[in-house]
């Protein structure tokens, strides 16, 4: 039986997928409920199953996994790498958006003076706390995506034993 391709590149494609959407502003916002993410390790288990043949072993759960993992892996490098140019460039895009929605309610006009700085210096600085969650949370989530990438290409048994592909 032939071996199973290498998970690297696949993991790398939906790395990338993952990173494009987290890094660009305004694009990021669909990571509000970690779908990129999800995309991204979904994708990665997508472009590994066109890889197998069906000569070889079938995709397993640990496959979806590593692969989602992996890709995740590769997203928070990539998003921190791509954010961290666009905040050089062009400062914190969405941070100032929040911003500038805050102080048009009134909001920071209600706060103590302190608070309201300090406020403002959350919002539009650089935080090493996101980059950190990012290089838990981005792999924790790309797995996920990677299971259900699994659910969704997995060979499916039927009546008989044979195992079918799903198209």
């Amino acid at each position: 039986m032939p071996l199973k391709p290498d998970k690297f590149v696949p993991a790398l494609y939906g790395g990338a997928i993952m990173g494009v959407i987290g890094a660009i502003p305004y694009l990021n916002l669909v990571n509000s409920c970690c779908a990129g993410i999800l995309l991204g390790g979904f994708m990665s288990v997508y472009f590994y199953k066109k890889a197998l043949t069906d000569e070889m072993q079938a995709l397993t759960s640990g496959d979806g996994m590593g692969l989602g993992a992996l890709a995740g892996l590769f997203g928070a490098v990539l998003s921190t790498i791509l954010g961290g140019l666009i905040f050089l460039f062009f400062g914190n895009v969405m941070g100032e958006m929040i911003l500038g929605m805050i102080q048009s309610a009134g909001v920071m006009d209600q706060m103590p003076p302190d608070q309201a700085v300090q406020m403002e210096r959350q919002l539009t600085g650089f935080s090493v706390l996101n980059v950190i969650l990012s290089f838990i949370l981005t792999p924790l989530f790309g797995l996920l995506g990677g299971l259900i990438g699994y659910a969704v290409f997995r060979r499916r048994e039927i009546k008989g034993g044979r195992g079918e592909a799903d198209a």
